[in-house]
């Protein structure tokens, strides 16, 4: 099979040579194993067409474009890997699967229990067939517990591991965090901890294992403050917005409207006596420096409504760049909320050269997210855009399962392949 070309400048990525076999869906499978494909490995995506993976089916997609290979969220998720279409339900798709599961180095999934039931990939169907092989099973709650064969996505393993009882405001209900929090960031990278982990105690023994994967466990690491709060000292955390014990002002305050931005905030967070000293300064208010109401931080947590208040006010005359660009000046944390196309247009990212544009067949150019880390001697790219749904079935059929052209022809005839 055709492996991925070496980087532009010759080296090595650390990854090279590491097949993966990626049977996962969403979000905390797939960011997971891109990274890996980021890092050189080589991986081979299995789809179906009966039940595509839900982040085609839903998008965002442009207006009006419903096709399967357009998703922003799906593509960017599986950047440099390809997709083989098989009916892993059928006879003749499971063993194909198998087959593929000799290739493999490492196995993921994050369907529910009962779903890899349903097509055959338990670990002792895939430890038998490959016993040198790292598998991941990723579900929702573990492979073992009362809850394990309870399914779910991040909306709902938000709400469980506590995240959402923390967002919002205490007079408020709870809004939770915006987006799937747990199964977009702290899930995927925790996956691929355990599964170069593994890799390495392979490389050194040859002993493949199982990684048993629980997302609700991994999201709950990831709120240690409260849990620990609690279990140490009965504290209870509440929904406090924007406001933190160790600092005033922390908080948004909306700017004055201008034509770029009818809805602009700035965000500032004094940690100390002398950032806010520097900040009301800044602001052309030094006496509020003055005030004991806010001269030390104690005294302004007691009257953080006013202090909020007299920000706020002078916020709402300020143009929001030409404020933030005062206020970093004079060192005090400070910066603008930025929207999504604001932050693709961002100067800095732009000069570090975080988001990668590539060029997908369907969904056209479109920026993909960059690693978030370099490392100094080997690379960390993305090289390829995200595969069409059943891109590379011909090319995986024929070059790593060792089919022939009339074995794919038939499989075709046979709804196995598509």
């Amino acid at each position: 099979m055709t492996t991925t070309q070496p980087s532009t400048n010759g080296a090595r990525r650390v990854l090279d040579g590491v097949k993966v076999l990626d049977l996962t869906w969403y979000g905390a499978g797939p960011i997971g194993t891109r990274s890996l494909a980021n890092l050189g490995a080589e991986v081979i995506r299995v789809e179906t067409q009966k039940r595509p993976d839900g982040l085609r089916v839903g998008g965002p997609k442009p207006v009006g474009n419903a096709s399967l290979n357009v998703s922003g969220y799906f593509n960017n998720f599986n950047a440099e890997k390809k997709s083989i279409t098989i009916d892993l339900t059928t006879e003749r798709g499971h063993e194909l699967g198998i087959e593929l599961v000799k290739w493999a180095d490492l196995f993921m999934t994050n369907m529910t229990a009962r779903a890899v039931r349903q097509i055959g990939m338990t670990w002792e169907t895939v430890h038998a067939a490959n016993p040198g092989i790292v598998a991941m099973y990723q579900p929702m709650q573990g492979l073992t517990g009362p809850h394990a064969e309870f399914g779910g996505f991040g909306a709902i393993l938000s709400t469980i591991c506590g995240v959402n009882y923390l967002s919002g405001f205490p007079d408020r209900d709870p809004v939770g965090v915006g987006t799937n929090y747990p199964d977009y960031v702290v899930n995927p990278i925790h996956a691929v901890i355990a599964l170069l982990a593994a890799l390495r105690h392979r490389r050194h023994t040859g002993e493949g294992q199982l990684i048993d994967m629980s997302q609700l466990e991994s999201s709950a690491a990831a709120f240690g403050g409260p849990l620990f709060a609690w279990d140490n000292a009965r504290i209870e955390y509440r929904r406090s917005g924007n406001r933190v014990p160790y600092a005033a002002p922390h908080g948004a305050f909306r700017c004055r409207e201008d034509a770029a931005r009818p809805d602009r905030w700035l965000v500032v967070a004094c940690l100390d006596d002398a950032q806010w000293r520097r900040l009301a300064a800044a602001c052309g208010h030094s006496e509020w420096a003055a005030d004991a109401r806010f001269a030390t931080l104690a005294a302004r947590k007691q009257h953080e409504d006013a202090l909020e208040d007299a920000l706020a006010a002078w916020a709402g005359e300020q143009d929001g760049p030409a404020a933030i660009e005062r206020l970093q000046a004079a060192a005090v944390p400070a910066g603008l909320v930025l929207s999504a196309s604001e932050v693709l247009a961002d100067e800095h990212l732009k000069t570090r050269g975080y988001f990668v544009y590539l060029d997908h067949p369907e969904a056209g150019r479109r920026a993909y997210d960059g690693s978030g880390f370099r490392l100094s001697r080997t690379p960390v790219e993305l090289r390829r855009a995200a595969p069409l749904l059943g891109e590379h079935t011909w090319e995986v059929a024929t070059e790593v399962l060792g089919l022939t052209p009339d074995e794919v022809g038939a499989l075709f005839a046979e709804h196995v392949l598509f």
